[in-house]
């Protein structure tokens, strides 16, 4: 089994478990560093925003992917999302395979983090364990 460590921040009043993690794919060219929450009360992993700013991806090129586009509920509401299936997914030396992650096209503009959801804990068939009065995260292989 391999051992993944997963950094504890201090984000939006409380204690989360946040992974850095690099997305790519060919068309469009993207190539993302993020540090994203683990979020097992999510379905789907979601790059927001912020993130997509600093990759210089606007909606309107959103807008022109082909993907799945359907809406999530994130944070009480309603976002509508396109899906690149297939996208490259590296967790440092530890992992690189491919996952299918969601991008906002409309919606509320908040200040919110990317989420890694349930889909990629079964995707990479990972245990994932997260005790914060320990300051202790990791994910198991």
């Amino acid at each position: 089994m391999v051992k993944i460590p997963v950094e504890i921040n201090y984000f939006a009043g409380g204690f989360r478990p946040m992974l850095n993690v690099i997305l790519s794919f060919e068309e469009p060219k993207i190539f993302l560093p993020i540090k994203a929450i683990i979020d097992t009360g999510s379905p789907t992993t979601l790059v927001w925003i912020s993130d997509m700013r600093r990759m210089r991806l606007s909606k309107i090129q959103l807008n022109k992917i082909k993907g799945k586009f359907d809406e999530v509920n994130i944070g009480g509401g309603k976002v509508k999302t396109v899906k690149l299936e297939n996208m490259g997914f590296r967790i440092g030396t530890y992992l690189n395979t491919k996952l299918d992650v969601r991008f906002p096209i409309e919606g509320e503009e908040k200040a919110q983090p990317s989420l890694l959801g349930v889909d990629f804990l079964e995707k990479i068939k990972a245990n994932f364990c997260f005790n914060p009065s320990k300051k202790e995260s990791y994910l198991e292989i």
